[in-house]
């Protein structure tokens, strides 16, 4: 698996691109405010969606469980062979995931989910959706799928909720680094929890520490390359191990994780790739001068209360006007100090430092 996608050059698709960006900045702003909270958010629709959605926080169902998701959408549930999509209310808690109908009512524990995939609409039904995400699932004896469908901003909050019900919580052996540049690090591998943000994937409880002194974590604006590789054990088992290059301090390191769960491996992996692609997607249009450049790369690389105008050697005026133009683009989050970059900026300067390091 390589993080890589196919880019277009009409002015139509960049205007296509323009609005889903837009929208996916207010989605994931949303999604990171709650994702500093317990799984007891509002349902996808709740910020205005197409969908009329239901208030769900802090409700619980009969059975004790948080209802994190509650809205009305089309879906195919269960693998259905007739591909006919019915209107219903998506549910979601902790453990399970309802799809209800006032015929049906098709049950997915969320342990039994293998694969998320999201905005890729498939043949069978690309004529009743414009945007879905696909959730595989055992039962049984048997693989299933459903396809759930609605407008872009619903269906993408949604599947964040729904990768954090799956692999929040898991534990996993992370080795960190394993490689600095090209160089093997006789790294121990260590047990240690995982948790997603949208910005960062965050192994707590245990004794892998970022330079921070917290927890490790992968910036996912920083990831260079991954991949899914199979190795095989001492013992002669065969396990999956994600392999994430990623920039740490204008230097390129390589930190290894792997889960004993083959199916958390695989939705682990949809993960950095989906949020590979929308962060890149979301400056593949931006051109960024080399004097704004200067300021990104500074912003990311000093303390807070330095003076960046003296620092650059630049006036105060031409410092504003150049925080201006980077925050029209998206890459920092204010136009006046003091102002982080955004995942977008983070992604443009973790790219230059590994054409540097190249």
């Amino acid at each position: 698996m390589t993080a890589t996608d196919s880019d277009s050059d009409s002015s139509e698709t960049h205007s296509e691109h323009g609005e889903a960006a837009e929208q996916r900045s207010e989605l994931l702003e949303a999604y990171r405010q709650q994702s500093g909270s317990d799984d007891d958010g509002d349902g996808p629709g709740e910020s205005g969606s197409a969908s009329k959605s239901k208030s769900t926080s802090a409700r619980k169902a009969r059975t004790g469980e948080s209802i994190v998701v509650d809205f009305v959408a089309n879906f195919v549930a269960g693998g259905d062979a007739a591909f006919d999509p019915v209107k219903g209310r998506v549910l979601m808690s902790e453990r399970r995931l309802v799809l209800a109908t006032s015929d049906t009512k098709t049950t997915i524990p969320i342990t039994s989910i293998f694969d998320i995939a999201v905005g890729q609409v498939p043949p069978e039904v690309e004529e009743f959706f414009d945007y879905t995400v696909m959730v595989g699932y055992v039962d049984g004896d048997y693989r299933r799928t459903t396809v759930i469908g609605g407008d872009r901003e619903t269906i993408e909050k949604f599947s964040l909720l729904l990768f954090r019900a799956t692999l929040n919580g898991s534990t996993a052996l992370v080795k960190h680094p394993a490689k600095i540049g090209g160089r093997v690090m006789d790294t121990p591998k260590e047990k240690t929890g995982l948790k997603l943000d949208y910005e960062s994937v965050s192994f707590p409880g245990g004794d892998v520490q970022s330079e921070s002194d917290g927890p490790f974590s992968i910036d996912l604006a920083s990831v260079i390359f991954f991949e899914v590789m199979e190795r095989t054990t001492d013992g002669g088992d065969s396990v999956l191990v994600l392999s994430v290059q990623h920039v740490e301090n204008g230097q390129t390191v390589t930190s290894e994780i792997s889960m004993t769960s083959r199916r958390k491996m695989n939705i682990l992996g949809r993960y950095l790739r989906l949020i590979y692609h929308w962060i890149k997607s979301d400056v593949r249009d931006v051109e960024v001068a080399e004097t704004e450049l200067e300021v990104l790369v500074g912003l990311y690389s000093t303390a807070e209360d330095i003076d960046l105008a003296s620092l650059l050697d630049i006036d105060s005026a031409e410092l504003e006007a150049r925080l201006e133009s980077l925050h029209e683009d998206d890459l920092i989050t204010d136009e006046e100090p003091p102002v982080d970059l955004t995942p977008q900026g983070r992604f443009i300067v973790n790219e230059e430092f590994e054409d540097i390091n190249v």
